[in-house]
């Protein structure tokens, strides 16, 4: 009987108590039970409180904990191999506030936005999980500025993404900033972003945020360059 329950759990990314009762067909008592004997033999995890699943990689199920949500920023970019780091969170884009979670160790971190789209499905581990474009996991970095700027360049450097919908993406934000960002990028890297330069503004920003804001001015991306790019890629 408990081979079998888990080997139905197992077709679930996660389910909740309501789930479990409508899979076993038991009552609600019996559910609390069960789940309480499988946690204990570490047989199935609590993601949180009223959350359950019997895997133990998150990234099975971390694009189910919210919905609408996926996975982007810094992980989206180590799921599409644009790169080379390993990060320790899940990031999640997400269209409400939710606190983190600590699973085995992993932290899911969620992060608020208005830009919710250019996200598909994509096969992980045997499921489908919700994971955004390569482009627009670009354009979540340069939005929330939660990945490190290298990582982000390094990603535009390796010449994988559809330099149309990239753009185009960039101004469906209507974000003046990250236009200015990827458009210098973009440029540096041999990549046509000359359509970008009609929604800039003469304000200069930093290219690196996270860096002091000393360098010299690129005007025509309106950019003050503070991170030197030839020993990016």
């Amino acid at each position: 009987m408990k081979i079998q329950l888990l080997k139905k759990l197992e077709e679930y990314p996660l389910f909740t108590m309501n789930e479990f009762v409508r899979i076993t067909g038991k009552s609600q008592e019996y559910a609390r039970t069960m789940i309480y004997r499988l946690k204990k033999e570490k047989l199935l995890y609590m993601i949180e409180k009223g959350k359950y699943t019997v895997h133990d990689d998150p990234m099975i199920f971390s694009s189910y904990i919210v919905i609408p949500s996926y996975i982007s920023f810094w992980s989206g970019l180590r799921f599409h191999n644009l790169t080379e780091q390993l990060p320790k969170n899940i990031m999640i884009a997400s269209a409400k506030p939710k606190h983190e979670i600590d699973f085995q160790g992993t932290k899911i971190r969620f992060f608020k936005t208005k830009q919710l789209w250019g996200y598909k499905k994509e096969r992980y581990a045997g499921f489908d999980i919700f994971v955004a474009e390569k482009e627009k996991c670009i354009i979540d970095c340069l939005l929330l500025k939660n990945t490190p700027f290298d990582e982000v360049a390094k990603a535009v450097a390796k010449k994988e993404l559809d330099e149309k919908k990239i753009a185009e993406y960039a101004v469906r934000t209507k974000n003046i900033s990250l236009m200015k960002r990827l458009g210098y990028v973009m440029e540096y890297f041999g990549i046509d972003a000359e359509t970008l330069t009609k929604y800039l503004d003469n304000n200069f920003i930093p290219l690196d945020w996270n860096a002091p804001k000393k360098g010299g001015k690129n005007k025509k991306w309106k950019i003050t360059v503070n991170r030197r790019l030839d020993d990016i890629y």
